[in-house]
């Protein structure tokens, strides 16, 4: 009984630490993802979406387009309540006449998506119906994570390049704004990934 009972322990606790590696791991590669260096695109063959949802996104995205690092830039998830003039007057506050050319030429956006999942879903609406397959996905380094992952998920042949917003340049565990959003993140990551493994079953 005595041999039964410490081989039962060491099944257990080989199963946590195996368990707790897969964690650690899984982890790691949300970190990674969430801290990789922007690379600028080689060619402006890829368009741009922006996922709204944090400062400074949308002006970013503008920029990108405005540099000629993308064909056109497609915002989702505006606030239904937010007017195109409103739009425009966050990107082009100065209401310079060449920015508002570029906006009414180049930008498309939508107010339908409430969620990372809808974003992707409404914005792939958008790929399909333009006949695109190349993007610069632009949007917060901790949420960059789970924004790959719904695109994938549902567009596994589009080609992904991340642009992150880098908002908070004090990346420390002492910081509890950082820790926090890491770790909520990094929990709708788990559950999304959870979500899609059900809904395969």
């Amino acid at each position: 009984m005595k041999i039964e009972k410490i081989r039962s322990i060491r099944i257990k606790w080989i199963f946590f630490i195996i368990i707790f590696l897969i964690l650690m791991y899984d982890f790691l590669s949300f970190l990674s993802i969430s801290n990789k260096p922007n690379n600028l695109p080689q060619d402006s063959k890829s368009v741009i979406i922006v996922l709204t949802g944090g400062p400074n996104r949308i002006e970013e995205a503008y920029g990108l387009l405005e540099s000629d690092y993308g064909k056109k830039l497609f915002i989702a998830g505006v606030n239904p309540i937010v007017k195109k003039s409103e739009l425009i007057r966050i990107i082009n506050p100065n209401n310079i006449l060449s920015k508002n050319l570029i906006f009414n030429c180049c930008v498309s956006y939508e107010s339908k998506s409430y969620n990372t999942q809808t974003n992707a879903l409404e914005a792939l609406k958008w790929l399909n119906k333009n006949d695109h397959n190349e993007i610069l996905l632009v949007t917060s380094p901790e949420h960059m994570p789970r924004s790959i992952y719904e695109f994938r998920k549902n567009a596994p042949k589009i080609k992904i390049q991340p642009w992150i917003v880098k908002n908070n340049p004090n990346k420390s565990i002492i910081n509890f704004k950082y820790t926090k959003n890491i770790l909520t993140e990094y929990t709708k990551l788990s559950l999304t990934k959870l979500k899609y493994l059900f809904k395969r079953s």
